[in-house]
C-alpha cells in the first residue's frame, strides 16, 4: 500500500490491540476519507481542515487532533503543504478524554491540545513533521513513530488502565461479519438487550451498533466494487443488501450521493487505497482479534 505520498506502518505487538496501522500523508490541498468506523488521531505542524457533505467545515490549530466516528465521507485540507502523521485507533479503542466523550467527536474534528498537555515527544514531533522534505526519506517515519511510542504508552497504559475486552468482542463481530449481521443476532450471542448494547456502543464508541454494522457494510461494498467494477449489483448483493435501490437508499444518506457518482468522483489512487485499508482490516492485517 506504499504510494509515494502515503505510507503505513504496523504498530508493535504491545499496541496492536489498540491501533490498526501508522500512516502518514501528504496533505496539499484536500484529501478525501472514507467513514471507517474508527478514529483517527492526527499530528500535523500547521492547521488542519474537516468538511463533510452534511457539516461546516471546521478548522483545528497545529498539534494533536482527534477525528471521532463518521458517517459520512468527509475531506481533511491545508492551506500550505505538510506532512499528517496519523494513528488509526480501533472502535473500542477510544481513550475517552477528560471532558470529551466519545459521542461528542462524532461526524467532527476536535483539536487535543487542551487534552493533551504540552510533551517532549510530541514538541520534538511536530517540529520533525515540519521539516520533512517533499519526498519522504527512507526512516523518516520510523524516527518520528519512535518519538511518539512512549507518549502513546503512557496513553492507553496508565494506572487506570482496563481492556476492554468485551467492547472488542463485540466491535470484531461486526467486523468478521463485514457489517452484513443484525443487531439482534449480537444481543443473542452476548446474551444482553438491544438497549444496553447500543446504550454500551453509544457512550464507549460514539455511534450505535447499528450505525457501525452500516459503515462496515458500506466499506465490504466498496471493497467488492474494486473486485466486480461496473456491476454494481454484484457488489451489492454480496455485501449483504437487498438488491441495489437498498444499497442506493443507504449510500445516499450516509454519503449525500448514489454509489456509482461517487466511485466516478473517485480517483483511481482514492480507490486502490480505500479498498487496500479495507482489505487490510477485514483479513485481519490490522490485528484486530
Amino acid at each position: 500500500m506504499e504510494q509515494s505520498d502515503y505510507k503505513e506502518r504496523l504498530p508493535p505487538g504491545w499496541l496492536s490491540p489498540f491501533v490498526e496501522p501508522f500512516w502518514v500523508r501528504r496533505v496539499s490541498g484536500s484529501v478525501s476519507f472514507f467513514p471507517q468506523g474508527v478514529f483517527e488521531l492526527l499530528f500535523h505542524s500547521k492547521p488542519l481542515t474537516y468538511s463533510s457533505a452534511f457539516h461546516k467545515p471546521k478548522t483545528v490549530p497545529a498539534g494533536v487532533s482527534l477525528v471521532g466516528q463518521q458517517l459520512s465521507a468527509y475531506e481533511i485540507s491545508s492551506v500550505q503543504p505538510q506532512w499528517v502523521l496519523g494513528v488509526r485507533l480501533k472502535p473500542f479503542a477510544y481513550f475517552q478524554p477528560q471532558q470529551l466523550a466519545a459521542s461528542e467527536v462524532k461526524n467532527t474534528i476536535e483539536s487535543m491540545q487542551y487534552v493533551f498537555v504540552a510533551s517532549r515527544e510530541l514538541e520534538s514531533l511536530l517540529l520533525i513533521l515540519n521539516a520533512w522534505p517533499e519526498q519522504l526519506l527512507e526512516g523518516q517515519f520510523q524516527s518520528a513513530l519512535n518519538k511518539l511510542m512512549p507518549w502513546l504508552k503512557r496513553l492507553f497504559y496508565n494506572h487506570d488502565f482496563v481492556f476492554p475486552e468485551l467492547l472488542r468482542a463485540k466491535t470484531n463481530t461486526i467486523l468478521d461479519a463485514r457489517g452484513n449481521i443484525q443487531v439482534a443476532d449480537i444481543c443473542q450471542q452476548f446474551e444482553i438487550s438491544k438497549v444496553t448494547l447500543r446504550n454500551h456502543f453509544v457512550s464507549k464508541i460514539g455511534m450505535s451498533p447499528k450505525e457501525l454494522c452500516k459503515v462496515w457494510r458500506m466499506n465490504s461494498f466498496l471493497l467488492n466494487a474494486s473486485h466486480y467494477p461496473g456491476d454494481l449489483t454484484s457488489s451489492a448483493l454480496i455485501s449483504g443488501y437487498f438488491d441495489q435501490a437498498h444499497l442506493n437508499r443507504e449510500f445516499k444518506t450516509v454519503i449525500g450521493q448514489t454509489p456509482k457518482a461517487y466511485l466516478t468522483a473517485q480517483s483511481g489512487y482514492d480507490k486502490h487505497q480505500s479498498s487496500q485499508v479495507v482489505y487490510s482490516r477485514f483479513i485481519g492485517h490490522y490485528d484486530p482479534f
